[in-house]
C-alpha cells in the first residue's frame, strides 16, 4: 500500500473489478483489473481469485467491497443477484486475512453514487440526489443535502404497470433478456424512470453503467422532471466509490 492510496473492489454478477486511486483526487493510478466470472461464481470460487489479485498488486491495507446487495460496513445482509451462499461465506475474515487490513462494505451502486458525489458529476449537489445504477440489476441510490440512504433497492420492488421486478423491465441486463432496441429499451426506461421520479422527486438524476455507451443516442429518448447527466466515472465509478469508503468510518 502506499501512503495516499486506497484499493477498492467491485463485486457484480459477471464478474469483478480491481483498482487503486489516489485518496485526494480520486483519480485511478494503476490500470483496472477486470475478472469475469466462469460458470462457478460462489465465494469459494471468486474470494481466491480477488485475493490473487490482491497479491499481484502487492496490496496490504484497508479495502472497500462494493456488493451487489444490501449490506452494513461488516455483514452482507441480502444477494439477489449472485447466490445466497455469500451470506455465509466469511468474506471479510478471508480477504483481511489475505490483505491485512479492514474490509469495509458497501453496496454496490451506493459506492457508484459515493464516487459521483465525491468526485463527480453529483459533486455539489444539496438537494435530492438520485443515482442509477443500470448493470445486472437496477441500482437506486438517494443523496438528501450531501447524506446517503444507503441499501433503497428499489429495483427489487414490483414494477407498477408489468409483472415481475422494476429491476426485470429497466435494468441494463433487460435489453438482453427481451432482445430490445435502444429505443425499445428506452420506453421502457421511461416507465420505470416515472415511477421513480413521482415517488422519489429527484433535483437531479446521475446514470451509470453499460448502456450508458449509448449516451448520445439515448439521451433524447428519456426525459424527467429534473437534469438527467451522464455519470463522470464511467467504467470504474463502482470501484472508486468501494475504494472512497475504505478510507471513512461512515459512509457518504
Amino acid at each position: 500500500m502506499t501512503k495516499g492510496s486506497m484499493l477498492g473492489i467491485d463485486l457484480g454478477g459477471s464478474g469483478f473489478r480491481i483498482a487503486i486511486f489516489d485518496a485526494m483526487s480520486g483519480q485511478i493510478t494503476n490500470d483496472l483489473v477486470e475478472v469475469k466470472h466462469n460458470e462457478l461464481h460462489g465465494p469459494d470460487e471468486v474470494i481466491p481469485r480477488i485475493c490473487s489479485v490482491l497479491n499481484q498488486l502487492g496490496w496490504k491495507g484497508p479495502v472497500g467491497l462494493g456488493f451487489p446487495g444490501a449490506v452494513t460496513e461488516r455483514k452482507i445482509l441480502t444477494a439477489p443477484n449472485i447466490g445466497s451462499e455469500w451470506l455465509e461465506s466469511g468474506v471479510i475474515e478471508r480477504l483481511e486475512e489475505c490483505c491485512g487490513g479492514p474490509i469495509t462494505l458497501v453496496n454496490d451502486a451506493d459506492a457508484v453514487a459515493i464516487a459521483e458525489i465525491n468526485f463527480g458529476t453529483g459533486r455539489g449537489e444539496l438537494g435530492t440526489l438520485l443515482t442509477l445504477t443500470l448493470g445486472t440489476g437496477l441500482g437506486t441510490t438517494i443523496h438528501h443535502e450531501g447524506k446517503l440512504i444507503p441499501n433503497l433497492e428499489y429495483g427489487l420492488l414490483p414494477h407498477p404497470t408489468r409483472a415481475g421486478r422494476l429491476e426485470e423491465h429497466v435494468s441494463g441486463r433487460a435489453r438482453t433478456a427481451y432482445n430490445l432496441t435502444l429505443n425499445q429499451w428506452a420506453k421502457q426506461f421511461q416507465e420505470g424512470l416515472n415511477h421513480l421520479c413521482q415517488r422519489l422527486n429527484p433535483d437531479r438524476i446521475i446514470l451509470y453503467g453499460g448502456i450508458m455507451e449509448h449516451w448520445n443516442e439515448l439521451q433524447p429518448l428519456i426525459s424527467a422532471p429534473c437534469p438527467i447527466q451522464p455519470a463522470t466515472h464511467l467504467g470504474i465509478a463502482g470501484t472508486l466509490g468501494a475504494a472512497f469508503c475504505s478510507l471513512k468510518p461512515s459512509k457518504g
